[in-house]
């Protein structure tokens, strides 16, 4: 399947997300306010005091989620579609596994928890 969005790792760095060194999405946290302008209405801007939003933990939160957003879709497809050349038990054992495996690694980068 051809995927239309920008391909590679997505990795979070802070509050932002990059695939390589193209910038994928900023989630708005305090101090980085230059977000504001683009991102939120006028009047209902998060903080780090939690006054709109969760601040900092709720924008990490949100990139990591972001980044994992690629790693979710392979595992989904993985899970839905498989390589479709499974031949066997046996193959179609393997190829869950796999799938299944990917599919934690992806949960884990999205929740911030585990290795990835």
């Amino acid at each position: 399947m051809k995927h239309t969005h920008t391909q590679g790792e997505w990795t979070k760095l802070g509050c932002t997300v990059y695939a390589g060194e193209i910038m994928i999405a900023g989630t708005y946290c305090e101090g980085n306010r230059s977000l504001h302008p683009i991102v939120f209405e006028k009047d209902i801007v998060p903080d780090s005091m939690g006054t709109h939003g969760n601040g900092w933990d709720e924008a990490g939160a949100n990139a990591r989620l972001i980044s994992a957003a690629p790693n979710l879709l392979e595992a989904l497809e993985g899970l839905m579609h498989g390589s479709r050349k499974v031949t066997s038990q046996e193959d179609w054992n393997a190829e869950r596994e796999e799938a299944s495996a990917t599919a934690r690694a992806a949960i884990a980068k999205a929740t911030g928890k585990g290795d990835a």
